[in-house]
């Protein structure tokens, strides 16, 4: 009885073990000690952010099915992106908690077309493109906040090819601080296993050329999927605690 208690309790932690949450990426737009992209101000923000951890590349040039992001030559008249300060909310891990600019990335909302209520970056979308290869149940959180006149919504929308994109979630009532909103969160079950896996966010409602979102601290976790040597594992702890009851 003792015997097969302890083998159960032992199957359980390697178990626990082979489908525990992992980091797949992390954004924190700082760290570059593991090849990851630093943000810099307009007009030299980068358009290509590799993962600060992990592995992962964030798209704001026209390609894997982003939109490419005006910055001009020199200044910062009507840029569609910048960087600004930070926030430690969201930061764990070895993530940098540093907050003085530039240490975030900001959408902002660039030129106004004709009728001048609306604004060049409306309408833009930033994709990250990274693995889900042996993982599930895909959570991703991030620290966020808008000016008066910034994007009231983002909306994240999800695919495998970079091409053909499913909604995953709206994100509205996003707030004028870092403190005040906290940490923004949402998950995405529809991309397990996939090899290739893709997060779109659109940005629209921004009521200004200088109005912006700013957002820190990304981050992307999954579980790992049970090799089929560890779904047999299950069926042989079910059995020994079903023989020992």
């Amino acid at each position: 009885m003792i015997k097969a208690s302890l083998f159960v309790a032992g199957l359980s932690s390697v178990l626990a073990s082979t489908v525990s949450a992992g980091m797949i990426a992390q954004w924190d737009f700082q760290t570059t000690t593991n090849g990851g992209t630093a943000v810099v101000a307009a007009p030299l923000t980068p358009k290509l952010f590799v993962a600060n951890f992990g592995s992962g590349t964030l798209y704001l040039d026209g390609t894997n099915g982003s939109s490419n992001f005006f910055q001009p030559t020199t200044g910062v008249i009507a840029t569609e992106i910048n960087a600004f300060g930070g926030t430690a909310l969201n930061a764990t891990g070895g993530m940098s908690t540093v907050t003085t600019s530039p240490s975030s990335l900001a959408i902002v909302g660039g030129a106004a077309n004709v009728p001048s209520n609306t604004y060049a970056a409306n309408g833009k979308a930033m994709v990250f493109k990274f693995s889900m290869s042996g993982l599930s149940n895909l959570a991703i959180s991030y620290a966020v906040q808008r000016t008066s006149t910034g994007f009231t919504t983002q909306q994240w929308d999800y695919s495998t090819d970079g091409t053909t994109w499913s909604s995953a979630a709206t994100i509205t009532g996003i707030q004028a601080s870092f403190a005040s909103n906290g940490v923004t969160t949402l998950n995405v079950v529809t991309l397990d296993n996939a090899a290739n896996a893709y997060m779109r966010v659109t940005f629209t409602g921004a009521t200004s050329s200088t109005g912006n979102n700013r957002m820190d601290n990304f981050q992307f976790n999954a579980d790992a999927i049970p090799a089929p040597g560890a779904i047999a594992l299950i069926g042989l702890a079910g059995l020994v605690s079903r023989r020992r009851r």
